[in-house]
């Protein structure tokens, strides 16, 4: 089994390095990038880099359409699509598009029991959730003891099928505030502070800068891609611009809706589904809790809102299928008619679900608390089955397989990473992990795993 093990010193020199030929890529030089550069439409670009498809023009955003106050457009073009992701690829953390965290099953290995194929670490370091197309691995790694004055951290691109091989490293003089997002053939990163924070595009063949974009507002959550959009949510607005061009295309913002509570209106979620874009919100986590949340049918089509409904709790993860939005709240999991906006079933648990922790595929919702994973059918909310087993990251599908992170007891330190039958609930295969695994992803044929002490794992069928 191959390893790449940094001591401090070597992951210090992986952060100060160039650019190493890969991903399609040629010999450059990348190192002490620093992207400081701004824009509130468009990618700005020194004539060193390599410009992005098409001419992206300055928008004037407060110009409004449509009988909505809340709805801005822009003069970009974008396609809201929500269509599955492609075998093989993994391009935005945690969830396609739609939000069902269900990736085909040429993904990850299928048969048990799995090994650690191979080992990307980088010690004492922070690494983001990794990302990625049908050929290579992208994530981000931040040295979290270095000077606040001179932060440090590197864009990586690992070939997988190289025991993790870095290809190219892109150095970046700022913190990263969330994992990339893999559209259009470029890396896009966030980096901050979150009230102030920026978006770098990288290119995905030899890691050279093409651009950033300046994002207004707070940055929450995560970037997401959705055709040829790019999502780059901020507390108060889902902002979304042309993946291709970094033209402003639209946005929504919740505390712009007419006699509207501002307080209750920050956005926590989002997913994708049949052209229109599913917001929830709720109270900011930095306030104390009440109970009150609101999801948005917004379709840019119409310039508005379709119907908006009010929510138990705070939405957690919303997951967009043909017949229903099954989304968590603080409560549980309700599931609404997407053209109408009506309740068609709720559940309740005796224990808060977990917010981030939601998958749906083949009629199942999984959802999990600190004690207990279940699944139900996403069309009536009942259940199908239920394990002892308290979750601690996100659930994936990989085919017919969910892939989970958490304890059988809650009472013991043991971290297990279990594969479930999704029919059934039935447990195929667990595995205890004695590193502080954090969360899972399935691409090019691998399980990648991180932990919170910088490892990247990949695991394959025995």
């Amino acid at each position: 089994m191959a390893r790449d093990v940094f001591t401090r010193r070597r992951w210090l020199a992986v952060l100060a390095g160039g650019v190493t030929a890969g991903c399609g890529g040629r010999e450059t030089e990348a190192a002490g990038a620093t992207a400081t550069s701004r824009s509130t439409a468009t990618p700005r670009r020194s004539a060193a880099t390599t410009p992005a498809a098409g001419t992206a023009t300055p928008v004037d955003e407060s110009a409004t359409e449509g009988a909505d106050d809340a709805f801005r457009r822009g003069t970009g073009d974008c396609a809201l699509s929500a269509e599955p992701v492609a075998e093989g690829t993994w391009p935005m953390p945690h969830r396609d598009p739609a939000g069902t965290n269900a990736a085909p099953a040429a993904n990850g290995p299928t048969g048990f029991p799995l090994n650690e194929r191979w080992t990307m670490s980088a010690l004492e370091a922070q690494v983001t959730f990794p990302v990625a197309d049908d050929r290579f691995v992208y994530l981000v790694a931040a040295d979290p003891d270095s000077d606040p004055s001179v932060p440090v951290a590197a864009v990586l691109c690992h070939d997988p099928r190289r025991n993790g091989e870095i290809q190219w490293r892109h150095r970046v003089d700022a913190m990263p505030i969330g994992p990339p997002v893999a559209a259009a053939g470029v890396v896009y990163v966030p980096f901050g502070p979150a009230q102030n924070a920026r978006v770098l595009a990288i290119d995905r063949s030899d890691g050279t800068l093409r651009g950033d974009y300046e994002l207004p507002g707070r940055f929450v959550g995560e970037l997401g891609t959705a055709g040829t959009s790019l999502v780059m949510p901020s507390e108060d607005a889902y902002r979304v611009v042309d993946a291709r061009s970094g033209e402003f295309c639209w946005s929504f913002a919740p505390n712009d809706v007419r006699q509207t509570e501002r307080r209750d209106r920050k956005i926590r979620a989002a997913a994708v589904g049949d052209g229109v874009a599913y917001i929830g919100t709720g109270y900011p986590d930095s306030e104390p809790t009440t109970e009150v949340g609101h999801l948005y049918a917004v379709d840019p089509e119409i310039g508005g809102v379709r119907w908006d409904i009010s929510l138990d709790g705070p939405a957690g993860r919303i997951a967009v299928t043909d017949d229903v939005v099954a989304l968590t709240t603080g409560a549980g999991v309700a599931g609404i008619d997407p053209s109408a906006g009506e309740r068609r079933w709720s559940v309740t648990t005796e224990t808060s679900v977990r917010p981030a922790t939601l998958a749906v595929s083949n009629g199942v919702a999984v959802y999990g608390t600190r004690r207990t994973l279940r699944g139900i059918d996403v069309a009536t909310g009942e259940e199908r089955w239920s394990l002892p087993f308290g979750v601690r990251g996100d659930v994936i599908f990989v085919g017919d397989t969910l892939f989970a992170v958490g304890r059988s007891d809650p009472t013991s330190p043991r971290i297990l990473l279990a594969a479930v039958d999704a029919s059934s609930g039935g447990v195929r295969w667990t595995q205890e992990i004695y590193d502080p695994l954090v969360d899972v992803m399935a691409a090019n044929g691998y399980l990648y795993a991180i932990t919170s002490d910088g490892r990247l794992f990949a695991f394959t069928s025995v």
